[in-house]
């Protein structure tokens, strides 16, 4: 349902979010390396149910099919032509038959083996798998056989290729670039399932020879690992005992591309229980309150997919196995809507990228098939030629297409999200009110799937802009990115980069020891007061004290107050900060003034001695952002350090 992209690996200098993509950039996406925390698996290794595979056989039917119909139907393929979506991929793959097509590259795949670096070898496969998609929408609609030759060059390059995986995934050892091993990660998994849906979409246009070294590389570097790690528990596929999105990636390109290729029912249906069964660790990664710890740009990628597996596995089963069965699926999918802050805005938390929205797209689907009544959604045009999978999954009917829509539409946002179980209030003001300020404030833990040590942390929107806060996650990924020196080589992961305190000069331990506790969550119409204790963040042992008390102000034009007490056993330094990606300038000593898009807020500061105002840049993150201390000129055995944040204008 979703291709999660970044082309800033490719350059750019903002995130782009989009479900439908081209595969060449599909592989680019910000979740691409093992994780610093994975929770572990509720569901953990057990042998498959024989009997519950032999009920889904049952369900399937007889001959395997992708989404959407074959060529052959010329009727449906013509209704595709004619919408322009789809069309321009004529034009597209005309280009592609006057141009060579990528070679593969030893030298830039084993860039990243060498460096650290990620972009050369993804930037290398993405651009051999973008021709996929255009040359065979193209040859579907007009089936005059010209891009066929072309085609089946393709699906041999792809086929024989040397790897799949990408760099950054085979490591030192380069199993898969040596063909000592596989594993299906995440690029392999989505290729996987666009080679199958094309072999499916062309069905007798593909030369028998190519056919069979698509299947047998689909074998051998897909069902194959994952049967032995179904069947033992066993090989590198240890995200089908996680947690966090690579287990709906994974699962949604390797299931879809056995029920579209493998013609033996009961194969199809293995993997088919096997992704029942362990896609719940997926759901299990959600909060209980429906909380995605990942960040909202991980929510629109994992959850995204764990979609495109659900409505796989429902068209397969003719409704039958349905994994939006479980009631926390409609928690998990108003996870979207409910972090908005306001006006467009969503915090930037963890590894999600400064800007992310919702993908509507996924709202549209979520909507339709669990009647949230987001009527907003409900009657977008999602379809788009970008891959085959998701493109064929929306241009043809689907469970979420075909959905009647019923009931009343949804409420408006109220004037707060409140996820209990993960410590993370969303302050918004009444609507049609003065106050047009809103915020969101995140207690919860430092050992979260893409954790940034930010306990403590808030972001403040005014109107329809971010004025300062968490910066969000980083532009691109390295090999230092999940390793050891993840806190320490960059700011942006560590809590130096967030508006939280450094406290005897040391910042947040990750882990899950560093967790907040809600000691106060008071909510009214007028005001919110959500505080919390997080002296377990900091590994000080003269620490006695660490508790931040949120006031959100509904009343005039809105304020948020943030103060930090604090003490110790023996006088420590202790020093604050603000963080934020736009202009701000001192206009008094104890205030600051911020501005982006024509919105002002002010900071009115006040301490328990004299303190300095520093600065410094956080520069690994895109764009950079400012990081102001609040720094204490003497050390002290306790305090109090309040930040009182007001539109400019009611000053």
């Amino acid at each position: 349902m979703l291709s999660h992209l970044s082309f800033v690996h490719l350059g750019a200098t903002v995130p782009i979010l989009m479900r439908q993509c081209a595969l060449s950039a599909a592989i680019i996406v910000i979740c691409c390396a093992a994780l610093p925390s994975i929770a572990s698996a509720e569901v953990k290794f057990a042998p498959l149910d024989q009997a519950r595979i032999a009920q889904i056989a049952a369900m399937l039917p007889d001959k395997p099919h992708g989404f959407g119909v074959s060529y052959h139907d010329r009727a449906a393929w013509a209704k595709i032509m004619a919408n322009p979506k789809f069309a321009r991929a004529i034009p597209q793959a005309e280009k592609l038959l006057t141009e060579t097509y990528p070679a593969w590259s030893d030298d830039l795949y084993l860039d990243f083996s060498r460096t650290g670096q990620r972009p050369p070898g993804e930037k290398m496969l993405a651009a051999r798998q973008a021709w996929l998609a255009p040359l065979v929408y193209a040859e579907c609609m007009e089936d005059k056989g010209r891009f066929v030759p072309t085609v089946n060059m393709v699906l041999h390059e792809l086929a024989t290729q040397k790897s799949w995986t990408l760099p950054a995934h085979d490591g030192t050892a380069l199993n898969s670039y040596s063909g000592r091993a596989y594993f299906v990660e995440l690029n392999s998994a989505a290729l996987a399932y666009e080679l199958s849906q094309a072999l499916y979409l062309l069905d007798d246009k593909v030369d028998p020879k190519v056919r069979g070294e698509v299947t047998n590389a689909l074998q051998k570097r897909i069902f194959d690992p994952l049967r032995e790690t179904a069947v033992t528990g066993k090989g590198n596929n240890w995200w089908v005992f996680g947690t966090n999105n690579w287990n709906a990636v994974c699962f949604a390109g390797a299931t879809g591309a056995a029920l579209t290729a493998l013609p033996n029912k009961e194969d199809r249906a293995f993997f088919a229980a096997m992704a029942e069964r362990y896609s719940q660790n997926l759901v299990d990664g959600f909060g209980d309150d429906g909380y995605c710890t990942e960040g909202l740009g991980y929510f629109n990628y994992g959850f995204g997919r764990f979609i495109v597996l659900r409505e796989t596995l429902w068209q397969q089963t003719g409704g039958k196995l349905d994994l939006f069965a479980d009631p926390k699926i409609r928690k998990m999918a108003m996870y979207g809507p409910n972090t908005q802050i306001i006006n467009d805005c969503w915090p930037a938390i963890n590894d999600c990228r400064f800007g992310t929205k919702v993908s509507p797209e996924i709202m549209w689907y979520c909507s339709r098939t669990l009647n949230l009544g987001l009527r907003q959604y409900e009657s977008l045009d999602v379809a788009n030629s970008g891959n085959l999978v998701d493109g064929c999954m929306d241009a043809f009917p689907n469970s979420a297409s075909e959905a009647t829509i019923a009931g009343a539409a949804a409420a408006p946002l109220g004037l707060r999200s409140y996820y209990d179980v993960s410590g993370i209030l969303i302050d918004r003001p009444a609507s049609g009110s003065a106050c047009n300020m809103g915020c969101a404030l995140k207690g919860g833990w430092n050992n979260d799937s893409h954790n940034h040590n930010g306990i403590g942390s808030y972001t403040i929107v005014l109107g329809d802009q971010e004025i300062l806060g968490d910066p969000g996650g980083p532009s691109s990924y390295n090999s230092k990115t999940f390793g050891p020196e993840r806190y320490t080589a960059f700011k942006v992961f560590s809590s130096y980069g967030h508006p939280v305190p450094l406290v005897a000069g040391l910042q947040q331990m990750p882990g899950p020891k560093a967790k907040a506790t809600i000691v106060t969550s008071k909510f009214a119409d007028a005001e919110d007061t959500f505080a919390m204790d997080f002296k377990a963040a900091y590994p000080v042992t003269d620490l006695t004290k660490l508790l931040r008390t949120f006031v959100y102000n509904r009343t005039g034009t809105g304020s948020l107050t943030v103060k930090t007490e604090f003490s110790f056993s023996s006088p420590e330094a202790f020093e604050d900060a603000i963080t934020t990606h736009f202009a701000w300038k001192q206009i008094a000593p104890d205030t600051l003034e911020f501005e982006n898009g024509g919105e002002k807020l002010d900071a009115v500061i006040s301490a328990p001695g004299p303190f300095t105002i520093t600065t410094d840049e956080i520069d690994d993150v895109a764009p950079p952002a400012a990081r102001i201390g609040i720094k204490l000129n003497q050390p002290m055995t306790q305090g109090t350090i309040t930040i009182v944040y007001k539109p400019a204008a009611a000053n």
